[in-house]
């Protein structure tokens, strides 16, 4: 009896191998080599921007998360100019902006890569190998709001303190 059972699981696991083996191993070199993705680390906290719950949603919260070599938490830096770029988050394939008309206390949250100024952000790179990021066209830095995991990302003025510097890690998740 256990045989029977034993191979009816091999013949299963047999079967999703020759239907889905080629397609999970193309995703996953596909993956591996998506260049100039980085988590992306705040110097104070040692924790990293997060889309909230990996969700896929528009105008999902930014969040500070501890840091793991995840998708949700991997962004790709697509140069647009100079130091500015977009960031473009593996797991949801969006970006972030400001929830509302950039200024000192607003959150950040998910969006479509659309373009928008309000998507583009400078990297400030710093003496000490770290990095101001900067709403581009504005004097507003992404600011953690508390050190404590799910704690909104916000946008402020420049502080001098480790709040505002963050530094870059490469990563190629594959899950």
């Amino acid at each position: 009896m256990y045989t029977y059972l034993f191979f009816g699981l091999l013949s299963i696991v047999l079967l999703f191998v020759l239907a889905f083996g080629q397609r999970m191993y193309h995703g996953y070199q596909k993956k591996r080599n998506t260049v100039n993705t980085y988590g992306i680390q705040n110097i104070q906290t040692g924790k990293n921007l997060r889309v909230r719950n990996a969700s896929i949603g528009d105008e999902v919260k930014i969040i500070l998360y501890t840091h793991h070599i995840w998708e949700c938490m991997t962004w790709q830096m697509i140069r647009l100019d100079g130091d500015t770029y977009l960031l473009k988050n593996l797991y949801t394939k969006k970006t972030f902006q400001p929830s509302s008309s950039p200024q000192p206390g607003v959150p950040l949250w998910q969006q479509p890569l659309g373009g928008s100024s309000l998507q583009y952000w400078e990297f400030l790179k710093q003496p000490d190998e770290t990095y101001l990021i900067r709403l581009s066209g504005t004097e507003l830095y992404i600011t953690v709001s508390s050190d404590k995991n799910n704690s909104d990302i916000v946008l402020r003025q420049a502080q001098g303190s480790d709040t505002q510097k963050w530094k870059l890690i490469g990563q190629h998740p594959v899950f």
